[in-house]
């Protein structure tokens, strides 16, 4: 067998209109995975007219859908990834199918990835240490930390409880035992650089980009465990959307410890879709032939959860506490209802067993529906490997500070004042040790499984804040980047 060449497979979508096939692919998989359920919803998504501007609050109330009962939150994701794979197309060479009918397995057979290695120089980081505000949280100061962001509902008390288990077993940092699969290697918020720093040993999988690599491979020479990594006659890195029979082949033959799939590649907008869906096939199928195997994923907080009781009477106190502030917030509240101090949490959603949850609803307007259903592909693969014994790692992301020329100044500006309204903002450097450290402590002490599927989703989150935060964050944007750009105008004519 040859070193596999690009191109050889492709994932897309049905034929259709290019500009709207991705908001046509996601408006069929959604009522796909909500009729047997709840036929109205269904109905509802295939009659809406304006589908990329309807989707939002279908998605919220698939989220309540969800959270209900066991049965509908397995039955939607069974059911949803089932649609998917049907209506994508697989090819290979001259023959085009489903992806539902391809055989992944015999897709790869007639060509395999090679595989390249660095290790790293470095000693290994042998306690736990968290980049924070320039300095370093370790031992005593890192507990009270910890205690500190739970205190202040910056992040779930699941969250501080894996954080500070870790602290206290330092061996477990270069993950003995198990072996690292991270797509999307490069992500921001990837663990790549902390488990490499801890001495672990990793697959890594990029898109191909000399670039991209001559950074990864200086990453991992700077560290101290292997980094291995995939590489075709082109060189390294493979394209999942193209490249995945021959990668899942390719992981399975590099596992020679318990395997972990760690999924974090992302795109924007319909590519973002196509590789959430390749990497949802990835996922299925490392996980059938490894049924020791774990899925490491990660949730963005721009999405909609279902969050406990306990999530919904912390917002509240918060919202107790205000002071004379709140009197200013409930006048801009009557003045512009909908865009101003909207409550976080109204209306609840019960359970199977009454147990009332809140909705957190911070999805994009604009982001779109392709967006919306990437976002929820891995949540749907999470539940259905959890219902089947399958170790999961799930872990919502905070906001972050972003260095990027293209970002809006009103953004940065809320950003800088979020503090003062309950939420922090999360250096990527201080996030991305932390959640490695949550998945090192998934794979060694995880948590209870809750009788609710949708509390895999929210009983480690590191949110920053936003949860428990009494408004709806789309509500704050305008008074925090307000308050934002007065506290930079007023550091600008500061005296010096």
């Amino acid at each position: 067998m040859g070193i596999l060449r690009a191109g050889v497979w492709d994932l897309a979508f049905p034929p259709g209109p290019p500009e709207r096939m991705a908001e046509m692919f996601s408006a069929a998989v959604v009522a796909d995975a909500v009729r047997r359920h709840d036929a109205d919803l269904a109905q509802s998504v295939e009659t809406m007219r304006d589908w990329r501007h309807g989707y939002h609050p279908v998605f919220r109330a698939l989220t309540a859908l969800a959270v209900s009962a066991p049965g509908a939150a397995h039955g939607v994701a069974r059911d949803g990834l089932h649609s998917m794979r049907t209506m994508l197309r697989f090819a290979s060479g001259a023959t085009v199918t489903s992806l539902d009918a391809a055989d992944v397995d015999a897709a790869a057979t007639g060509a395999e990835l090679g595989v390249a290695s660095v290790e790293g120089a470095a000693e290994p980081v042998r306690r736990l240490e968290i980049p924070w505000q320039g300095r370093v949280l370790a031992d005593e100061e890192l507990l009270r930390q910890l205690t500190d962001w739970q205190d202040r509902g910056i992040v779930e008390p699941g969250f501080a409880a894996a954080v500070r288990v870790v602290a206290e077993h330092p061996e477990w940092l270069s993950l003995p035992g198990f072996r690292m699969t991270l797509t999307g290697a490069a992500a921001v918020l990837s663990p790549l650089r902390p488990l490499l720093s801890w001495g672990a040993q990793v697959l890594a999988v990029e898109l191909p980009g000399r670039g991209r690599w001559d950074r990864l491979r200086a990453r991992a020479r700077a560290g101290a465990g292997v980094m291995r990594y995939p590489v075709t006659d082109r060189g390294p890195g493979v394209d999942i959307g193209s490249g995945f029979p021959a990668l899942a082949r390719w992981i399975s033959a590099q596992s020679d410890a318990r395997p972990v799939l760690g999924s974090y590649a992302s795109r924007a907008g319909a590519a973002g879709l196509r590789i959430a869906a390749a990497s949802d096939v990835l996922a299925e199928t490392v996980l059938r032939r490894h049924p020791d195997a774990v899925l490491a994923l990660h949730g963005s907080s721009a999405d909609c959860y279902a969050v406990p009781e306990s999530v919904v009477l912390g917002a509240r106190e918060h919202l107790a506490d205000r002071g004379i502030r709140g009197s200013a917030q409930d006048l801009l509240h009557r003045l512009a209802p909908r865009s101003l101090y909207h409550l976080n949490y109204t209306r609840p959603t019960f359970d199977a067993d009454g147990a009332p949850w809140g909705l957190f609803d911070n999805l994009p307007y604009l982001a779109g529906p392709d967006y919306a259903l990437a976002q929820r592909l891995p949540r749907w693969r999470a539940t259905l490997a959890r219902e089947s014994g399958h170790g999961v790692s799930y872990t919502v992301t905070p906001p972050t500070w972003t260095a990027t020329a293209h970002e809006p100044p009103w953004r940065s500006a809320a950003h800088r004042a979020a503090g003062h309204f309950g939420i922090e903002i999360f250096d990527p450097a201080t996030a991305r040790v932390l959640l490695a450290a949550k998945l090192v402590a998934d794979l060694f002490a995880p948590e209870p499984a809750g009788s609710n599927p949708e509390s895999l989703f929210t009983i480690g989150a590191l949110h920053g804040g936003l949860w428990r935060q009494p408004f709806t964050p789309r509500s704050l944007v305008a008074p925090a980047a307000l308050t934002g750009s007065i506290q930079t105008l007023r550091d600008r004519i500061r005296p010096v």
